[in-house]
């Protein structure tokens, strides 16, 4: 069954879209239920709106509802609402609809930070307005972050814990120098390419004068030959940071503006992108001890 597609970009309130993704993902595969408690609670009239069958008394039907009866998803939420959506099961209805609720949260939260005691505090007042024990919420909760620190000290311990979180420019000499060499190369090749490299012209005397092995017909092969070689090279070393490096670091998400600084630097700068971003978390590392 298809599952609807959270729609993650209301972000007026600041909050950041990776931990907006984290909460939405564990409300819907672990509290699913508490979803639809809320639901109902903030929301009686969408008691009519849900996919069931009504055949039981309502207040039956509620004390007996759980996840798996309606298929329940967080799709956004933000400091003063959550929106989910429901829609009927498998073969409950041959129309099967998607329908579109929002849970108020009241009064609205000052931060983001306050999500995770706001949450178990609606679920706690859902369940006593459904006449639903409340036993095990906090218990629950106190799991999730225990969970949530164990993740945590296993990311520690395999990294120490320092993160990056900023672009690092280039130090003037080794490393300017490297990036110099390399968009002189890919310059060298831009004018070959255009025909800029041809008898007659100023840099095929040029070449035919200096250039040590073959004068220019000796350049223009050598920089057709190794294009490839090096452009491949540039490529897989931009992959190894990415999955090395950025996919480990929460506070550089993919395609943002400092992601693409460091994409750059590495295409042209190689190893020493590599090296001033490991002696930068090394630096780091050893202020928290």
């Amino acid at each position: 069954m298809a599952t609807p597609t959270p729609t993650t970009t209301n972000n007026k309130d600041g909050i950041d879209p990776t931990s907006l993704a984290r909460t939405i993902a564990h409300m819907n595969k672990d509290h699913a239920t508490d979803l639809l408690h809320m639901l109902i609670h903030y929301s009686p009239l969408a008691l009519l709106q849900l996919p069931l069958d009504l055949e039981k008394p309502v207040r039956q039907l509620v004390r007996d509802l759980r996840g798996e009866d309606v298929d329940i998803r967080l799709v956004d939420m933000s400091l003063a609402e959550l929106k989910v959506q429901t829609r009927a099961k498998e073969g409950a209805f041959q129309t099967r609809t998607t329908i579109a609720h929002t849970i108020p949260i009241h009064p609205p939260m000052k931060s983001w930070a306050e999500r995770r005691e706001r949450l178990v505090a609606m679920t706690k007042e859902a369940r006593e307005g459904l006449g639903l024990p409340v036993e095990g919420v906090a218990s629950e909760e106190e799991e999730g972050k225990k969970k949530e620190q164990e993740k945590i000290g296993k990311r520690e311990k395999k990294g120490g814990g320092a993160v990056v979180d900023t672009y690092l420019a280039p130090r003037l000499f080794w490393d300017g120098a490297v990036a110099i060499s390399v968009a002189f190369f890919f310059g060298c090749y831009a004018a070959v390419r255009g025909g800029y490299v041809e008898q007659g012209l100023w840099a095929w005397e040029f070449m035919q004068k200096w250039w040590p092995v073959g004068g220019a017909d000796g350049f223009k092969w050598l920089v057709n030959a190794m294009f490839w070689p090096v452009l491949v090279i540039h490529i897989a070393e931009m992959v190894m940071f990415e999955r090395t490096r950025l996919a480990k670091n929460e506070k550089i998400p993919m395609g943002g503006l400092t992601w693409l600084k460091w994409m750059v630097s590495v295409f042209f700068e190689g190893y020493m992108a590599f090296r001033r971003y490991d002696e930068k978390v090394a630096e780091l590392e050893r202020k928290q001890h």
